[in-house]
């Protein structure tokens, strides 16, 4: 399979309607479904398994870029953020991210695979509980310095593992800062641009001048690939941020949760 040739864009592009949706359905940069998407892409074209895992995760955050910007407009319109727990999240959030890539370039594949794994199905389980918990609306004015050190812990370990934030954050503002679900999905896409551009800004310093990076890559963020699944995910992002303020149920914590299972033993090899 070529890097360039209208097979591998078709099938980034098909990949890009479903990280749009996600993403705007869910608050999230999508990441949980890029990352392995990108993996078997990267597979297939023979880079090397430690340079792939993080070309994945770099591509996915700047990807996430693009996408949460096009879903968080929509959430705006809707009433759905609140940004002032946005704006500190996502402040403390990028620094977080720099530190996260930064420790993701000294690391190996053996390691951050699982990671990514264990990452995933915690939220999985989190998304279970939670849809098993009665929302609340608690009050929106919450103390600076936890919103702060939770921005910051969700930077580094977003950036470290390559999905923007969003699957940590909605959990974080439904179940410790009782926030609605519709509010939190659109807060937590709100706050998801910056932390994923910043990391990604690290993961291309850090790739800078690389021997054996694919073609059309800037560190380890490939260019190609983010053009050909933004093209489509920030499309279809309004549409599932839509349909998420709409439709936004316990069936649908139970379904993403399932589908983040699914990635995580995929990534343990299962």
């Amino acid at each position: 399979m070529e890097l360039v040739s209208w097979s591998m864009v078709a099938i980034l592009m098909a990949v890009g309607i479903g990280v749009g949706f996600i993403s705007g359905l869910m608050g999230i940069a999508g990441g949980v479904i890029l990352v392995p998407a990108l993996l078997k892409i990267e597979n297939v074209l023979g880079v090397a398994p430690d340079m792939a895992v993080k070309v994945a995760f770099g591509t996915s955050l700047l990807t996430g870029f693009f996408t949460s910007l096009s879903g968080t407009w929509q959430h705006h319109r809707e009433k759905n953020v609140c940004w002032r727990d946005a704006l500190s999240l996502s402040f403390a959030g990028t620094v977080g991210a720099l530190c996260g890539s930064t420790l993701s370039a000294y690391l190996t594949a053996a390691v951050l695979k699982p990671l990514f794994g264990v990452a995933v199905l915690a939220v999985a389980v989190i998304l279970v509980f939670r849809s098993d918990s009665r929302e609340t609306a608690r009050s929106e004015r919450h103390p600076v310095g936890g919103i702060l050190l939770a921005g910051t812990m969700i930077g580094i370990l977003s950036a470290l593992v390559g999905i923007g934030g969003g699957v940590m954050l909605v959990p974080f503002l439904t179940l410790v800062l009782g926030y609605q679900p519709r509010r939190a999905v659109g807060t937590s896409g709100a706050v998801i641009p910056l932390i994923a551009l910043f990391g990604a800004a690290g993961y291309v310093v850090h790739g800078w001048g690389l021997e054996g990076l694919m073609p059309y890559s800037v560190g380890y963020v490939n260019l190609f690939f983010v053009l050909c699944v933004s093209a489509t995910s920030m499309l279809v992002a309004p549409l599932g941020a839509k349909i998420g303020t709409r439709v936004h149920g316990k069936w649908l914590n139970r379904l993403f949760a399932m589908l983040l299972i699914f990635v995580a033993l995929k990534m343990f090899g299962f």
